[in-house]
């Protein structure tokens, strides 16, 4: 386990940030009453001009990936399972093919949500507090219920 202070450890599989609050330009913002858990493989990819907002207690399991063009704000106590995918841009797309293009809006996830492992949550979409996202769902809209438990591609209210 490697140390910079008693803030920020790192380890062969995992990252942690301990109590504390980082601001790095206008870009990423880390506010952390809790720690916050990076597992192995876990990557955090900005755009240039992206915002990413985490909350105190995320845990992002192993594979996790969250790319940001635009904006994405995951909140306090958010937990992700194995190789959840958080983008907020899709490639533009049309009759002669895939284009470098991008198409983007903000992407939200509430306080104390649990998105199962595969889980993938595509741009302008947002997720309220407190609801559980099984396994391999693909959210492409708003999940407004609080307490609830979504699944499917696309995900619905189950």
């Amino acid at each position: 386990m490697n140390k910079i202070a008693k803030a920020l450890k790192w380890g062969a599989s995992a990252l942690r940030v301990a109590k504390m609050c980082v601001v790095a330009g206008n870009w990423l913002k880390i506010a952390s009453g809790k720690p916050l858990y990076l597992g192995k493989g876990a990557r955090v990819i900005l755009g240039e001009g992206a915002t990413l907002v985490l909350e105190g207690g995320v845990y992002m399991n192993e594979g996790c990936r969250v790319t940001a063009v635009q904006s994405a704000l995951i909140g306090a106590n958010t937990i992700f399972g194995p190789n959840v995918q958080i983008y907020d841009h899709n490639h533009e797309f049309d009759c002669r093919g895939v284009s470098s293009k991008l198409t983007y809006a903000p992407v939200s996830i509430g306080q104390h949500c649990c998105l199962c492992a595969n889980a993938v949550v595509k741009r302008g979409s947002s997720i309220a507090c407190r609801p559980l996202v099984s396994e391999n769902p693909v959210v492409t809209c708003d999940l407004t219920e609080s307490g609830a438990l979504y699944a499917g591609a696309p995900a619905r209210l189950v």
